[in-house]
C-alpha cells in the first residue's frame, strides 16, 4: 500500500487526452524540471526556466497544459508571462491556476512554460515554499514528493448512484495509471479536490459491510478503517483524517456511502454520509451530481513522467535601508576617508565598489572601508548586498569630496570711515560655495561667489560686527569681527510721536561734503532734502509705526545706508460724526436729541452754541431758551488724546402768540386792564397790532409790544363792552415776518 503524506507541494495541471497527438510509439508524454529551488525577493522570478517537454503535439486550441499553485495564496501570489507564438493565457485568481491553450509542438509549450513567472502582490508577503505543478490540461496533480504524486478528475453525472460510480471509477485510467474513486487522507489533499477541480461527489468511503465502521474500500488505502461510529459518538481510528460535517456520518436512511457536500449551509469541503442513491431528484443538495477519480499509487502502476514540479522560495522582500544619520553623503578637507556603512533593518553581506576607475576602496566588503580619490569632486559608488534571506540587493551612494574653506576676510574701515566698511573674503575655494555675510548678528547678504562686500555703517551709534560664512557644499566655516569705527553722521526727528497726520521735520547731519540725500519714509513717498518736513498719515484705527531709511553718498562716492524701524510712530485720529433729531424746532418745544455716530473715540465734548455749559454725554438731550440758529460743536477724543470735531447748526423757530382772549378796563392787576401782544423773539421793528369792532372798522393800532388796547376808541370814548376782532403783523428775531388774528371780549 502507498501511504499519501499529510502536507501539500507543488501542483501541476494537465489537458485531456482529446486534441493531443502522442509521439513515438504512443509514447505518453513527459514533463521534466530540473531547476532548484528558486528564491523570491521582489522582482518577478521563472517559475521553471529548466523545463522541458517531450511527446505532446496540440492540435486543438481549447487544449494545452496547466501550470498550478498548489499552495496558493490569494490576493498574494500571481503568475505572469510573456506570450509565446499564438498561444492563449487564462489566469484564474479562484483557483491559482494559469491555462495555456492552442495548437502547437511539445518545443513551443516547453518554451511558453520558461517563460512563466512567479510574482507577489503583497508589501508584507507570506514567506514559504510554494509548490507549482505542470502539466497537460486534462487532469489535476497534486505532487506528494519531488518525484511522484496523484491525478485527480471530477466526472460529472447526474444521478450516478456509488456503486456505479465506483466502478466507473474503477474502468478508468490515466496514462496507464489505474482509476478509482478519491481516498482522501489529508487536509491537503482535501483542499486540493476541493479547490482545484470543483469536486461535489462521491468519493471512497463506505459502512456498508458493518455499520459505523467507516473504510476507505477503494485504491490503495483500501481495506484502511479510519472512523468508528454515528454521531454524536464517532471518533477517528489511529487519529486518521477525516472531514466530516457537523452532525455527521448519522445514517438516517440507510446511509452508508461518503459524499463531499455542495450545500453552502454546511462547511465547506466537508463530508456527509447518503444511501447508494444519493437524495434523489427531489433534494436540492443532496441529488448525486458526479463522482471524484483519483489515479495513482496502486501495484503494476507503470513508472510515468505526466507533471513536472517547481519550488518558490518566497522571501520577507525587505529592501536593507542605509542609514544616513551615519552614512556621510559628504566629506571635508580629505582625499582619503575611512568610511562608515550603515543600515536601519538588518546586518546584510556587502561589497562597495567605485563607478569612477580613478577611486579605490579597500577592504570593500566590510562596514568600515577606505576611500581614496583623486581629487574634490561627487563620486558615486555600488553597494551590493545580501540580506540575511539570501536576496540580492543593490543600491547606489553619491559622496562628495569637498575642499574645508576657511572663512578668513579683510575689513577695511579707514577708506569711507563714518560711511561704510568695505569686506573682501582673503581664503580659498575650490567649488561652487555660498558666502552668508552677517552685520550685527544678522543675515545681511548671501549669493554664491560673493567674495567682497560693502555694509554701510547707518546713523545709530551701538556697537557693530560683521561676519561671514562659507559653505562649499555643504563644508561650512564662520568667522566674525568687531567694527572699531562708529559712524560720523547722524538721523534727529523732532517729535517721533503724534497724531495723524503727524507733520514733522527729520534732520541728517553729515561731517563730510555730501553729494545727495535720498529719504524713503515707509509710505511711498520719499525726500532728497537734507531736512525733509513730513506728513506721516495714519488712516487706521491702530497705531502705526514707520520704518524710514536714508541713502547718504559722500562727493567721494562713499555711500552710507540705514534702515531706521519704526522711527516715527503715528496714533491713529477718531472721526466725530453726529445726527440732530429735529434739526430744526419751536421755542415752545426746543429740545433736540443729538446721536453720536463717532468712531474709535473714547471721550466726547459737546457745545450747543449757546450760553449752557458744555456736555460730555455721549448722546445727550438739549433744550433751547431762545430763538435762533445755533452751531452745534462735537469733539471725539481717543486714548492717544488725538481728536476730531464735527459742527451742525440747529434752529429754533418762533411759535404763534396764545394772547388773553377779555380784558377789563376796571380789573384788579394793572396786567389785565389792557389788551396787549408781546412776548420774546418779537423785534419793533415792523410790530402792527389793530383792532376792529364787529362792523370793520379800526379803532385802535399800536406799532410797539410795550403799548396795548386800554378799551378806549380812536376818540378817546370808551368801547362798549362786547367781542372786537384784533389782527397783529410782526418780525421774529431770525427776520421773519408773520401775521396772526383772533378774538378779544371788552368787560367792564
Amino acid at each position: 500500500m502507498i501511504s499519501k503524506p499529510a502536507f501539500l507541494l507543488p501542483l501541476v495541471i494537465f489537458m485531456g487526452m482529446a486534441g493531443f497527438v502522442l509521439g513515438q510509439n504512443s509514447a505518453p508524454p513527459v514533463f521534466e524540471n530540473s531547476s532548484g529551488v528558486r528564491l523570491y525577493c521582489a522582482n518577478p522570478i521563472a517559475v521553471a526556466p529548466s523545463m522541458t517537454i517531450e511527446n505532446v503535439q496540440v492540435n486543438e486550441d481549447t487544449e494545452g497544459i496547466k501550470i498550478s499553485i498548489s499552495n496558493y495564496i490569494k490576493g498574494q501570489d500571481v503568475l505572469e508571462y510573456e506570450k509565446v507564438g499564438s498561444f492563449r493565457y487564462k489566469w484564474d485568481t479562484n483557483t491559482g491556476t494559469l491555462e495555456i491553450t492552442g495548437v502547437g509542438s511539445d518545443q513551443a509549450y516547453e518554451e511558453a512554460a520558461r517563460k512563466v513567472y512567479y510574482r507577489n502582490l503583497s508589501s508584507n508577503p507570506t514567506g514559504g515554499i510554494r509548490s507549482f505543478s505542470i502539466s497537460l490540461r486534462d487532469a489535476d496533480y497534486l505532487p506528494l514528493t519531488a518525484d511522484s504524486g496523484h491525478f485527480y478528475r471530477y466526472i460529472p453525472q447526474l444521478d450516478v448512484t456509488w456503486k456505479e460510480a465506483r466502478d466507473l471509477a474503477a474502468n478508468d485510467d490515466y496514462y496507464g495509471l489505474k482509476g478509482y474513486l478519491a481516498t482522501i487522507t489529508s487536509s491537503a489533499e482535501n483542499d486540493f479536490i476541493w479547490t482545484k477541480i470543483d469536486g461535489v461527489g462521491w468519493i471512497g468511503a463506505s459502512d456498508e459491510a458493518e455499520e459505523g465502521k467507516w473504510m476507505w474500500v477503494t485504491g490503495p488505502e483500501a481495506g484502511t478503517h479510519f472512523w468508528q461510529g454515528n454521531y454524536p459518538n464517532g471518533s477517528s481510528v489511529n487519529n486518521s483524517y477525516s472531514f466530516w460535517n457537523s452532525g455527521e456520518p448519522n445514517n438516517q436512511g440507510d446511509e452508508d456511502y461518503a459524499h463531499i457536500n455542495s450545500n453552502p449551509g454546511t462547511i465547506q469541503k466537508s463530508w456527509n454520509d447518503l444511501p447508494n442513491a444519493g437524495g434523489g431528484p427531489s433534494s436540492q443538495y443532496y441529488r448525486a451530481q458526479g463522482y471524484v477519480v483519483e489515479y495513482g499509487g496502486t501495484p503494476n502502476d507503470p513508472v510515468l513522467k505526466l507533471s513536472a514540479t517547481a519550488f518558490v522560495d518566497v522571501k520577507d522582500n525587505i529592501y536593507p535601508q542605509l542609514d544616513y544619520n551615519q552614512v556621510d553623503t559628504f566629506i571635508c578637507g580629505q582625499l582619503s576617508q575611512l568610511y562608515k556603512i550603515a543600515f536601519t533593518n538588518g546586518h546584510p553581506d556587502i561589497l562597495l565598489s567605485p563607478l569612477d576607475s580613478r577611486v579605490t576602496v579597500t577592504n570593500q566588503d566590510t562596514y568600515a572601508p577606505t576611500i581614496t580619490v583623486p581629487e574634490f569632486g561627487i563620486y558615486l559608488f555600488q553597494l551590493n548586498m545580501i540580506a540575511e534571506s539570501g536576496c540580492e540587493y543593490t543600491d547606489t551612494i553619491r559622496v562628495g569630496f569637498h575642499n574645508q574653506p576657511e572663512a578668513k576676510f579683510e575689513l577695511d574701515e579707514t577708506s569711507c570711515g563714518g560711511y561704510n566698511l568695505q569686506l573682501s573674503f582673503q581664503g580659498t575655494t575650490v567649488e561652487e560655495a555660498l558666502f552668508t555675510w552677517y552685520y550685527n548678528g544678522e543675515e545681511y547678504a548671501s549669493e554664491t561667489d560673493l567674495t567682497e562686500l560693502e555694509i554701510p555703517l547707518g546713523f545709530q551709534l551701538k556697537d557693530r560686527s560683521v561676519g561671514l560664512k562659507v559653505n562649499e557644499l555643504g563644508c561650512v566655516d564662520s568667522s566674525a569681527v568687531p567694527v572699531t569705527v562708529a559712524p560720523k553722521n547722524t538721523v534727529e526727528v523732532e517729535d517721533s510721536l503724534g497724531c495723524s497726520p503727524h507733520s514733522i521735520q527729520l534732520r541728517a547731519t553729515a561731517v563730510e561734503t555730501t553729494e545727495s540725500y535720498a529719504w524713503n519714509f515707509g509710505d511711498g513717498t520719499g525726500s532728497l532734502e537734507q531736512k525733509p518736513v513730513h506728513a506721516f498719515v495714519n488712516t487706521s484705527d491702530t497705531v502705526r509705526r514707520f520704518d524710514v531709511d536714508l541713502t547718504v553718498i559722500a562727493n567721494n562716492g562713499c555711500r552710507n545706508y540705514e534702515m531706521m524701524e519704526e522711527l516715527i510712530t503715528t496714533y491713529p485720529v477718531p472721526r466725530a460724526a453726529f445726527d440732530a433729531v429735529p434739526e430744526v424746532v419751536l421755542i415752545t418745544s426746543p429740545g433736540i436729541s443729538f446721536y453720536n455716530n463717532s468712531e474709535a473715540a473714547d471721550s466726547y465734548l459737546w457745545d450747543f452754541g449757546d450760553t449752557t455749559l458744555v456736555s460730555e454725554e455721549e448722546n445727550p438731550i438739549h433744550k433751547y431758551n431762545d430763538i435762533g440758529d445755533f452751531n452745534v460743536r462735537l469733539e471725539a477724543v481717543n486714548d492717544f488724546g488725538c481728536r476730531d470735531t464735527a459742527e451742525h447748526i440747529v434752529g429754533i423757530d418762533f411759535d404763534r402768540f396764545f394772547p388773553p382772549n377779555a380784558f377789563s378796563p376796571n380789573a384788579i392787576l394793572a396786567e389785565d386792564r389792557e389788551f396787549r401782544i408781546y412776548g420774546k423773539g418779537i423785534v419793533e421793528e415792523g410790530y402792527q397790532l389793530m383792532v376792529y369792532n364787529r362792523w370793520g372798522e379800526m379803532i385802535f393800532e399800536s406799532n410797539s409790544s410795550s403799548v396795548g388796547w386800554d378799551g378806549k376808541m380812536s376818540n378817546g370814548n370808551d368801547a362798549p363792552a362786547g367781542v372786537y376782532t384784533w389782527l397783529l403783523h410782526y418780525v421774529d428775531v431770525k427776520s421773519e415776518k408773520h401775521t396772526q388774528q383772533g378774538n378779544v371780549t371788552l368787560l367792564y
